[in-house]
């Protein structure tokens, strides 16, 4: 018996056809792949503005807060200072005991001033003179003669060699802590000489350690808190230039602190009667005292991310502060 056997007719893809599969499918794949590093980028320029505008944020609101209290104390920013700090009288703003200068509660610099802390070529610098942000009570009159004040909360501790104002509304009196204050509760703090010249405190329109006859007997419940002179500039971070440049606050003469990276340029205008002027013609303290607002720009630099241009991501960022006291 003779059977007719069908054959089943096999297809598949030829040669041509798997090419030009492959092909199309290599294009979709490359095509998500764009896509895919496009957002990436997009994502990284996002992330990098992102972190720039929040460190332009933070920065002028750092700096803000300095500037505003340039002069400040905590009675009477009208008060004349009794100094009797050691060598207080012939400090400078732009010397050694900067700080101790208390005749320029704001003052700046210009790109390689004489007097300027380390920084970096064509950028401004800052410095202002401020109350401390913890103000204590005496818990006892400061009799004529003692040398030791009593106040509370005894925390945070003053330093030895602190500069620390004490005041009422009458007299604002100045001087260095000769120790460590000691106490949590109630503190004490010492004086008398070692750093300061005399032991006692100027009455109004004495001068300073004008005679123990002219001592000025502080009432319980004055105030007491540090005095800060603060710089603020752009320096290499950690000291290498290759780290990028950063933001630095320095305090009272110490070790300068990085405070925000990425800054890369500082520059200053100062507002007075004539409009906005430049350090460099602010030549007498009462120039400086008679500014009323300072104005920043600040330029701030990603170096992790590249713009449209291939450059480093970076924006350009002004602000303009009013000063709540004019003098100290």
């Amino acid at each position: 018996m003779t059977r007719n056997v069908k054959r089943i007719a096999q297809g598949g893809f030829s040669l041509i056809e798997l090419m030009v599969s492959l092909v199309l499918g290599m294009l979709v794949v490359g095509a998500a792949i764009g896509i895919f590093a496009s957002n990436k980028q997009t994502y990284r320029a996002t992330q990098g503005l992102g972190r720039i505008q929040e460190n332009g944020q933070i920065a002028f609101e750092l700096l803000s807060r300095d500037i505003r209290e340039a002069g400040s104390n905590p009675c009477d920013v009208a008060l004349p200072a009794g100094n009797i700090i050691s060598g207080a009288g012939a400090a400078t703003p732009d010397g050694a005991n900067w700080y101790m200068a208390l005749a320029y509660p704001l003052y700046g610099f210009e790109s390689g001033a004489s007097g300027a802390p380390a920084h970096v070529a064509g950028t401004d610098v800052i410095q202002v003179l401020r109350a401390g942000d913890d103000v204590r009570g005496l818990t006892a009159d400061l009799v004529s003669g003692g040398n030791t004040a009593t106040f509370a909360p005894g925390t945070p501790q003053f330093k030895s060699g602190d500069v620390v104002m004490i005041c009422d509304m009458r007299v604002l009196g100045v001087f260095k802590a000769n120790n460590d204050s000691t106490g949590t509760t109630t503190g004490t703090i010492n004086f008398g000489n070692g750093f300061n010249d005399c032991n006692y405190f100027p009455q109004p329109n004495a001068g300073a350690c004008a005679g123990a006859s002219t001592a000025y007997l502080f009432p319980k419940f004055s105030s007491i808190t540090a005095l800060h002179g603060i710089r603020w500039f752009v320096r290499d971070s950690d000291g290498d230039a290759t780290n990028g440049y950063s933001l630095y606050r320095q305090v009272n003469g110490g070790n300068a602190e990085e405070v925000i990276q990425g800054v890369t340029d500082l520059q200053l205008k100062y507002l007075t009667d004539t409009g906005y002027l430049d350090s460099s013609a602010l030549a007498t303290a009462d120039a400086w005292k008679s500014v009323r607002a300072v104005r920043l720009t600040l330029t701030l630099r990603d170096t992790e991310v590249k713009g449209t241009d291939g450059q480093p991501l970076s924006r350009v960022i002004e602000n303009v502060i009013t000063l709540r006291n004019r003098v100290l």
